[in-house]
Order: C-alpha cells, then structure tokens, then sequence
C-alpha cells in the first residue's frame, strides 16, 4: 500500500468514527484536523490568504508538488485571460487538502466570504472544470459542508473549481474582489458559521464525470491555486 493510499484509509477510518450520531451520514470525509498548524504564527504574512496546510492526501495527480506547499499559500495567479493558470497542486481524482488561516481566519460578513481559486478554462461556450466539495470548520473538529452535486445538472451550483480566475499578482486586480478576482464565492452563514480557520477541498471528479478520462497524469483532479478571506477582521 502506497503512503498516500494508507493516509486515505485512515482518514476513511476516521471520518466513520466521527460520523455525527443520531443523524444522517453524508458521506463526507470530516475527521479532525490534524493540528499540524502552530497556533503561533506571530510572523505569517498580514495578508488574506491560507497560512499553512495542515493535511495532504493526494490520490494521483503531482502537478506543482515541487513547490509544495507554497504554491497554494500566496495570491491567486490567473492565466492569460482568466484561463487555466499552472500557479496549482494537482489533488487528483479523489485527493483532499485541509488547509488553516492564522488570526481570524474566514469571518462572516455581507453576502460570501471566502474565494476558492482553480484553474478552470473555456472551451466553447462552456468552462472546462474539475470540481471539488468544500468543507469549513472554525475548530479542526465541527466540519461544515457547502451544498455541491457534481453529478446534478445544476451547473456545479456550490462546487469549487468552476468559475475563471481573473486575478493574480501582476494584474492589480484584488484578489478579495468578488467583483475582480473571480474564482468560487462561499457565504458562512449559508453553513451557519461565524468563523473558520479551516478549510478542506475533497475532489470529486469520479461523480463528476464517472469516465475518469480526466484523472490520469500529473494535472488530474482538482488544482488549488489559492484561497482568499474577503473581509479583513
């Protein structure tokens, strides 16, 4: 068994034994956080962005691993035109990164307050995407799921992975501006959340397009690129 195969199985394990009791199971991967981010992080960049990664468990894929983790803490970096940057981790088919905010972390303001950024691209009249369900939670332990049905027809409604990123470090455009940064928007009060400081990105490809023509190779599966907090504390 490969080490990202086993780190898969004990998160499996563990989401199963931290499945809420008494209700519903939905089926998605909420085990603690692994606690991997210091609570001090006095010298973290004042900036809005993920300070830290606290898991990894990719499942194929290994496009920009060279310069993990760095390559998903910093500012989103857009392709030409808002298509398909290669400033990205590839999750691969099934693979899930957590990622942890210092400080306030994501707090609850008006309309969404965090901006999930990928590489998504148009093709057509349409977007090429490779989505993911997002998880939130304020203390590594409470996990909070934004609705996502990648098998649905409702254009990946609440899914990540879908929208073109305009902004990145060379254009001057604000990177927490829903208006100018594009990527996927995520209102907490839709999860009935004051605060997170984590963030997980669970792929869903398989569901998604069940061919799996798109998981094989370095760039299969989701690509993170950043995450941005929209309201400063």
């Amino acid at each position: 068994m490969t080490t990202s195969a086993r780190a898969r199985l004990v998160s499996l394990l563990l989401a199963f034994a931290c499945a809420p009791a008494g209700g519903e199971d939905d089926g998605l991967d909420r085990h603690p956080a692994l606690g991997a981010c210091p609570e001090d992080m006095s010298d973290a960049p004042s900036d809005p962005f993920a300070d830290c990664v606290d898991e990894f468990v990719p499942m194929g894929g290994g496009w920009g691993e060279e310069s993990f983790p760095a390559i998903v803490l910093g500012a989103p970096e857009a392709g030409e035109n808002g298509n398909a940057g290669l400033d990205v981790l590839s999750l691969g088919c099934g693979g899930q990164i957590t990622l942890w905010f210092a400080g306030d972390g994501v707090v609850d303001g008006p309309g969404p307050d965090l901006l999930v950024f990928e590489n998504p691209f148009t093709v057509g009249d349409g977007t090429f995407a490779e989505p993911a369900r997002v998880l939130v939670s304020d203390d590594g332990v409470d996990w909070r799921a934004f609705a996502c049905d990648p098998a649905g027809d409702d254009l990946l409604r609440g899914c990540a992975g879908v929208a073109l990123v305009r902004a990145n470090s060379g254009n001057g455009l604000d990177p927490t501006d829903l208006a100018e940064a594009g990527g996927d928007a995520f209102d907490l009060a839709e999860v009935g959340l004051a605060r997170a400081r984590y963030v997980r990105l669970i792929d869903v490809g398989d569901e998604y397009d069940p061919s799996g023509q798109w998981c094989s190779g370095r760039s299969g599966g989701f690509d993170l690129d950043a995450l941005a907090a929209v309201h400063a504390p």
